[in-house]
């Protein structure tokens, strides 16, 4: 008579375990289709029309990524309403880790094709393949078509005249701005914290 209680006490914990796991395996595998899926939809969207008028990338990625982080996390919650083991802060965590690793891929890798000088030097080798380069000619090539031709300079320039970084005066003239200022002296902290080329943000030291 005494040990009976104890049975159903161990069986129901063995019970609560299992329903425990398999709640936990299905809420893995809910953030990984919702994660899919809504990542397939942050790469559609710069398919459409969708702020066609904005010419930074970085900008207009970020915007799609807040974007479809939001309907990942309205997507979890409607589950919510079905799965009770979806919690709200599995809702807040669904738009938090969507946000931060789409982030992460999107600058490294869309940004640095856009961006990248290996890139283009790389893709032009590849496509004249044909041929061999010397570094000189290489250099020629980059200077000639991918700042001159491509319009490199003016488009990263314009680049700030967007953010505020960089403002136009009157006599036409342009001048950096506060926000301009801060972002620099954000730079020049990372700089000293990564020993990254100093040439690059004290350029008057060289």
């Amino acid at each position: 008579m005494s040990e009976e209680p104890v049975k159903i006490t161990k069986e129901t914990e063995v019970k609560g375990k299992k329903s425990t796991a398999g709640s936990v395996i299905k809420l893995i595998l809910l953030y990984l289709v919702i994660y899919l899926v809504c990542s397939a939809m942050f790469v559609g969207l710069f398919h459409t029309g969708l702020l066609k008028n904005m010419n930074v990338l970085m900008y207009k990625g970020i915007i799609f990524v807040v974007l479809t982080g939001l309907v990942a996390a309205i997507v979890m919650g409607v589950v919510r309403k079905f799965w009770k083991f979806v919690t709200v802060r599995d809702i807040i965590m669904m738009f938090v880790i969507f946000c931060c690793v789409n982030t992460v891929i999107f600058t490294l890798v869309p940004v640095t094709v856009e961006r990248s000088v290996s890139v283009f030097m790389l893709s032009y080798m590849d496509e004249n393949s044909d041929k061999t380069f010397t570094q000189d000619s290489v250099g020629e090539v980059f200077t000639s078509k991918y700042v001159n031709d491509y319009g490199a300079f003016e488009k990263r320039f314009n680049e700030q005249i967007v953010t505020g970084t960089i403002k136009q005066n009157a006599d036409g003239t342009y001048s950096i701005t506060d926000r301009g200022r801060l972002i620099v002296k954000g730079f020049r902290t990372c700089a000293e914290w990564f020993d990254t080329d100093r040439r690059l943000v004290y350029p008057n030291e060289h």
